[in-house]
């Protein structure tokens, strides 16, 4: 392993607060999960052990990654980010490992791979447990020899990076379904932290409301200037299977839209202000129909939208009792994977 030549700072030395301030100011709540959570990545930042953020999509595992290349000795070298569920399984050893010229057809230059370009740095190999099998023994060669092999290529190149690695899925359970190499989830997950949910720590969701709409105030250029009480009981409710990013892009919405100083109820975005969205809406038997019938009244007999309606808190339902797995939730469903994201996307609009 290289020795850098930039020391770490004593972050032991400091308490959690001015850590915080210091390496992680976008992370926002004080709910004990998240100081735990915070705690671990303060305690082996300044180590090469690989770290494995396990957590819902939205719960700012990102944010908790640059947060430990930030606290690093490597924090003078790039973090490079990698979304393994974005690439093509055709693309990603070249993407991950790099090519020579002629490798294959279309190859006409050399290609420096992720890992090259994290030499010294950090790789964040986000969504790890969408990487196929084939991908996971090569990456577990990286993890064991230090040495990435570019595609076409009969020569090593030794490599020295950081391994941070990100998933939503539940890894262990895949080591066990036979979809995800035992020896690789023990390499990568020496220092494991798991993020909870937005619904598990409401107490940080008007602490995290408020940062996002002064951050979307600025960005904006709106004369907004805070929640009232209505709009304050509306985010508390929800219980946000979209999490911390699902909570941003409310309270930027509202932001942008709103004509007045202080956010209400009326401002918020329908899946937020409805009943049927809350939290207290926990159902733990068989999913129900929601009763639409006194909710309409002889004036309002639109069936499109009642019937937006009842998908909405159909897929609602779903995503809680899954615990926010969208491939669970669609299956709870009966719907393709892809389909309920195209749906959450169109209410999320």
């Amino acid at each position: 392993m290289a020795r850098h030549s930039h020391s770490a700072l004593s972050v032991n030395q400091l308490d959690l607060s001015a850590w915080r301030t210091q390496f992680a100011p976008e992370i926002v709540g004080d709910s004990p999960q998240i100081i735990e959570a915070l705690e671990t990545i303060r305690h082996v930042a300044a180590t090469d052990c690989s770290i494995l953020i396990t957590g819902e999509t939205g719960t700012g595992k990102e944010l908790f990654a640059r947060a430990a290349h930030r606290a690093s000795p490597r924090r003078n070298r790039a973090l490079i980010p990698v979304n393994c569920a974005a690439i093509p399984e055709n693309l990603l050893e070249t993407e991950l490992f790099g090519h020579v010229k002629g490798a294959f057809t279309g190859a006409t230059n050399p290609r420096t791979g992720r890992f090259m370009s994290a030499h010294e740095g950090t790789i964040f190999l986000d969504e790890i447990g969408d990487l196929p099998l084939a991908a996971q023994a090569k990456l577990l060669r990286v993890l064991e020899e230090r040495v990435v092999s570019p595609v076409g290529s009969d020569s090593d190149i030794a490599v020295d990076v950081r391994i941070v690695a990100a998933t939503h899925r539940n890894l262990l359970e895949m080591v066990e379904q036979g979809t995800f190499r035992a020896d690789l989830y023990f390499r990568l997950a020496v220092v494991p932290v798991h993020l909870p949910a937005l619904r598990e720590r409401s107490q940080d969701i008007l602490t995290i409301a408020n940062l996002c709409l002064g951050r979307s105030r600025e960005r904006l250029s709106r004369n907004v200037e805070g929640l009232d009480a209505s709009a304050r009981a509306a985010l508390a409710a929800y219980h946000w299977p979209g999490n911390v990013r699902e909570l941003a892009h409310v309270i930027e919405r509202a932001v942008l839209l709103s004509r007045k100083p202080m956010l209400s109820q009326s401002d918020i975005p329908l899946p937020v202000k409805s009943g049927r969205f809350a939290r207290a809406a926990d159902e733990s038997g068989p999913m129900s129909l929601p009763k639409l019938g006194n909710e309409l009244s002889d004036s309002s007999l639109d069936l499109r939208s009642a019937l937006e309606s009842l998908e909405r808190s159909l897929i609602d339902r779903a995503l809680h009792r899954s615990g926010g797995n969208r491939t669970e939730a669609a299956a709870l469903l009966g719907l393709n994977r892809t389909t309920l994201v195209e749906k959450l996307r169109k209410y999320a609009a």
